[in-house]
């Protein structure tokens, strides 16, 4: 049993038929990747997922067979799915720490939240130094340490990652994308992974889907993709 099945997932903006029925599945312990264009609705179908965007009552979105789509975007992070947004979203004006802190909101065990606080710190040493510092005066890369760590803070079973690469150095890149695939290995933590830069995503992701104007068009192995004529020629710009 998938630990996230979503079935025939319509979203709308108005007039905007933005999602045109798509299937994707997640197994446990799997990091899938979805990939394609701006405008794709890549990031709109992590909003839905989340509980952020209203779907139609023929969409189906399951997370370990329970039906999500009734469900608040809070409700869903107390069943241990997490999404962490496109643009990082770190209260600007509030500590690394805080923010830290902010994330566990929703957790009653003290003494759990203190040990994920720790192997936050260890993951992402940046965040361990700048622990007293305004979210609002970090790098881009330390925004998006942040946003990762904030999420890992709410205890998540499965993490839903909106272009944690967007506007970061390559070597931060790397960095970020280290810390994702150890999140998976050491962690077990099921990782759905939207990202524009389709040649790293591809290389971490065990399957993906290509996404393009609301439908998705292929799907398979992540690293058959990587082979394939059609994926090269069109994403990943060799």
């Amino acid at each position: 049993m998938p630990a996230l099945n979503i079935k025939n997932l319509h979203v709308y903006y108005g007039h905007i038929h933005a999602l045109k029925g798509i299937d994707l599945h997640v197994e446990e312990g799997e990091i899938v990747t979805l990939i394609g264009s701006n405008g794709a609705g890549k990031t709109t179908t992590l909003r839905a997922i989340s509980g952020l965007l209203k779907t139609p009552e023929e969409t189906s979105i399951r997370y370990n067979d329970a039906e999500l789509t009734q469900l608040r975007a809070h409700e869903t992070v107390e069943r241990g799915l997490v999404h962490v947004p496109e643009g990082r979203r770190v209260f600007a004006r509030m500590s690394v720490q805080e923010n830290l802190t902010m994330g566990a909101y929703t957790r009653k065990n003290q003494r759990m939240v203190k040990d994920d606080l720790e192997y936050v710190l260890k993951l992402f040493p940046r965040l361990q130094e700048r622990r007293v510092q305004l979210a609002g005066t970090l790098s881009g890369g330390e925004q998006q340490m942040l946003a990762i760590g904030r999420a890992l803070m709410s205890s998540p079973k499965v993490l839903l990652l909106d272009e944690p690469s967007m506007g970061l150095a390559p070597v931060l890149v790397e960095t970020i994308f280290d810390s994702i695939e150890q999140l998976n290995r050491t962690r077990g933590i099921t990782i759905l992974l939207v990202e524009q830069n389709a040649q790293m995503a591809l290389q971490v992701a065990n399957r993906a889907y290509v996404l393009e104007t609301g439908r998705i068009t292929m799907r398979g192995n992540a690293q058959d993709m990587l082979n394939d004529p059609k994926v090269i020629a069109a994403y990943l710009g060799l």
